[in-house]
């Protein structure tokens, strides 16, 4: 669906789905054939299975703006957002500005994670779950070391334009929303806040990703090396790799051009249990029930790898290595929490019932995560792992209950996700380059 009464007739989206790459390659190329003076196209790099990496660029001002889509497969929001901001650049045309948007940074995973792109639940949602492991997302992999050629495009791609602005545009399944920065964000806060409020978008302010990130305002987070190292160690999805100057990822990258990053988080689906910024009740005994509830999960997932492995032709599928990675974390986070093991700094920390509620959340996420992506890797095997591709639904199914029950979501529509981020990465613009 589309409003041509906007300036210009650029038919800015009214979105009720969530855009396919076709559709989004579609968008930006009908956009640079009917304005070619403001918008072009162009391929900056190729992802491992030989998709292209798009970029559409809009408007010639000195100054340029990076919006970067589908970092992770699983993320779907910013393709509706980068739609509309790519329609805002052309009517309200800023001539200090050139804004880019590369429309996926990994089509790979977004290949094998379409099947979710429809759900409007959770089941439905986690039915075809893909989200790929830790060293193939394109924008974290050179903080493990590894070497991915999407990750060099976007790179290349920040040394070729030296973005006063990159906005790497993030989504998750249940939560609410947050921003961080690598340079202070708070005058952000106003203009976040305002417009979740105005969106009916809960701001998480207890995420356990951001523990370890200096909160500016509510929900508002800055980023150095220093705290995105702590956090990802301790939240078991990465291990950093040290003594490489890239080792925090593509975040950083802009700095040396003088540049900064903005992430903004928004959930496909929303939760009202969050952000009570009270003092937690027996914290303690949560964290320790909580570790242990991961651990027991985790045994249960590894044991029915363990037993359908032999069934599998191929150990090495995309699918198997995107399963390891949850699977990992479930122990590491299990120690993480547990204050018998390291958890007791967690204890020395003000720890509030929003920051609770975010831990329990990671412990809901991440087993059913894990047991989504283990049952599609060991379907393939057919009738030798059925009793395990049963058991695995079976987990599924009861986890992802629980987690229901646990934090009622409740489907925030598209537009609403993308409004969200597009106002967002807005007024970050507005008040880095404000308006002649």
């Amino acid at each position: 669906m589309t409003d041509t009464t906007t300036p210009a007739a650029t038919a800015a989206p009214h979105h009720d789905h969530y855009p396919t790459l076709a559709e989004l390659d579609d968008t930006a190329r009908r956009l640079a054939t009917r304005w070619p003076d403001l918008c072009r196209v162009r391929t900056v790099g190729t992802s491992r299975a030989g998709r292209p990496l798009t970029l559409l660029t809009v408007g010639h001002g000195p100054h340029a703006i990076l919006v970067v889509a589908g970092a992770h497969a699983d993320e779907f929001a910013a393709r509706a957002a980068v739609t509309d901001l790519a329609h805002h650049a052309l009517t309200h045309r800023h001539p200090d500005l050139t804004w880019h948007f590369l429309l996926c940074l990994d089509p790979d995973g977004a290949h094998l994670a379409d099947g979710s792109r429809t759900a409007r639940t959770l089941p439905a949602y986690f039915a075809h779950y893909y989200r790929p492991a830790a060293e193939d997302q394109p924008e974290w992999a050179p903080a493990i070391g590894a070497d991915l050629p999407e990750s060099r495009a976007l790179l290349d791609l920040v040394d070729e334009l030296r973005p006063t602005l990159q906005f790497s545009l993030h989504s998750t399944d249940v939560g609410g929303t947050f921003v961080q920065a690598t340079t202070d964000p708070t005058a952000l806060a106003h203009p976040f806040a305002r417009s979740a409020a105005h969106l009916g978008i809960p701001v998480e302010t207890g995420a356990f990703d951001t523990f370890h990130l200096h909160e500016s305002a509510p929900g508002v987070y800055l980023m150095t090396p220093h705290h995105i190292d702590h956090q990802e160690r301790t939240t078991g999805m990465l291990t950093p790799h040290q003594g490489d100057r890239g080792r925090t990822g593509t975040w950083f990258a802009p700095q040396r051009h003088g540049g900064e990053t903005v992430l903004v988080e928004v959930p496909a689906f929303t939760s009202a249990h969050l952000g009570d910024h009270r003092p937690a009740d027996a914290a303690h005994r949560h964290l320790r029930t909580t570790a242990d509830r991961l651990r027991h999960r985790g045994t249960l997932l590894t044991a029915l790898l363990d037993a359908a492995l032999p069934h599998l032709r191929n150990p090495d599928t995309p699918l198997l290595r995107a399963a390891r990675t949850p699977l990992t974390a479930l122990h590491q986070l299990a120690d993480a929490w547990d204050p018998e093991v390291h958890g007791h700094d967690l204890l020395h920390t003000p720890m509030t019932r929003a920051r609770l509620t975010g831990i329990d959340l990671w412990a809901h996420r991440v087993p059913v995560r894990a047991a989504a992506l283990l049952r599609r890797a060991v379907r393939v095997a057919g009738a030798p792992a059925a009793r395990e591709a049963a058991r695995l639904d079976h987990l599924l199914r009861d986890w992802c209950a629980q987690y229901q029950r646990r934090f009622e979501p409740v489907w925030l529509p598209v537009a609403h996700q993308a409004a969200h981020q597009a106002n967002t990465v807005r007024a970050a613009v507005a008040l880095r380059h404000p308006a002649p």
